[in-house]
């Protein structure tokens, strides 16, 4: 991380991808913070399409105020960072930047690794809960002095990506513990976490509820659905609904976005993991690319969500032995 801080002299444009959630958000900004301590005076941040509605309020609650440009600009950049992504289809119009320049850093956590990985001159991708903690235990090993308001951003990140520590590292309670030492409020981040459904969203997941076809593998239960929008959300609602793996696709234009959640005894029992298992497959099936974690993940590409659906649950039949797939509705 300090030889691209050192070949970045004359500048950076920090990258996340589309819709930055609250860890993306906090790495980037723990990024920017680390790069300006090591001599990088001109930092630029890029929000593809903007930061999500949950950043935006956190970094409103927080007094976290700086420019950043949500389309590209004429501006040549010879430095990128690429942070919670390492797909060229999750940073939007951005992908047209990364083509031109010299160096290229990408920080993730998703598996595997997607195209922008091969393309990097430096590469940091670990599988951690959060990207936050890749980039806060740098910060935290270089003792580098933080802002409690960025000590707090980075405990909403790790709270965010972790579902408030159910998917949990030794790393994430090690370092979460030495940002609270920082002075980072955790009541607060918890707080401001905490944000009501909005009308949309919850139509949505009411449509994937009523849209889904509930199938069965053995003691499993998969369901499989499609909505317009907020497909993340809607695959968590069916796992608390109690499906065991939720399949939910939405076609945006030309694309077609797949979301994918394991319950935990599903992965327990399974040995499955979305991003190392499922993911690469869908890649050798379809057109698209994606990755993800343990128990979730995304898959994009230029196919139908009929296709979609159907060749994530042949994958996932087939890898827990099932030949033969029963519909209950």
């Amino acid at each position: 991380m300090q030889s691209f801080a050192r070949a970045s002299r004359k500048g950076v444009l920090i990258i996340t991808h589309v819709n930055a959630d609250p860890d993306a958000l906090a790495a980037a900004l723990l990024l920017k913070h680390f790069l300006e301590n090591a001599g990088v005076s001109n930092v630029k941040m890029a929000f593809p399409g903007g930061p999500s509605k949950l950043s935006r309020r956190l970094l409103k609650n927080l007094g976290l105020n700086f420019e950043y440009i949500v389309e590209p600009s004429c501006e040549i950049v010879d430095s990128v960072a690429i942070v919670d992504t390492s797909d060229r289809n999750r940073v939007g119009n951005f992908a047209t930047v990364i083509n031109n320049v010299e160096t290229l850093f990408v920080l993730d956590h998703h598996t595997p690794p997607g195209d922008l990985a091969k393309r990097a001159n430096l590469t940091i991708i670990l599988e951690e809960p959060a990207s936050t903690l890749i980039i806060y235990r740098v910060i935290e090993e270089l003792k580098i002095p933080l802002p409690p308001a960025l000590a707090t951003l980075a405990i909403a990140g790790v709270l965010f990506d972790t579902r408030r520590f159910i998917h949990v590292s030794p790393a994430a309670l090690e370092l979460t513990a030495c940002m609270l030492k920082r002075g980072g409020d955790y009541l607060k981040a918890l707080e401001l976490l905490e944000e009501e459904t909005d009308f949309p969203e919850k139509v949505a997941r009411l449509k994937g509820a009523v849209r889904s076809s509930v199938i069965r593998l053995g003691e499993f239960l998969v369901v499989v659905s499609e909505v317009s929008s907020y497909e993340a959300s809607v695959a968590r609602s069916l796992i608390t609904l109690g499906a065991d793996v939720s399949i939910v696709a939405c076609k945006v234009d030309n694309e077609c976005r797949l979301s994918i959640r394991f319950s935990r005894k599903f992965g327990e029992k399974t040995g499955l993991h979305v991003g190392r298992h499922i993911i690469p497959e869908l890649a050798k099936r379809m057109r698209g690319s994606g990755g993800g974690h343990e128990l979730a993940g995304g898959f994009n590409g230029k196919f139908s969500p009929s296709e979609a659906q159907r060749e994530t649950l042949f994958t996932i039949a087939q890898a827990v032995g099932f030949r033969t797939i029963k519909y209950l509705k």
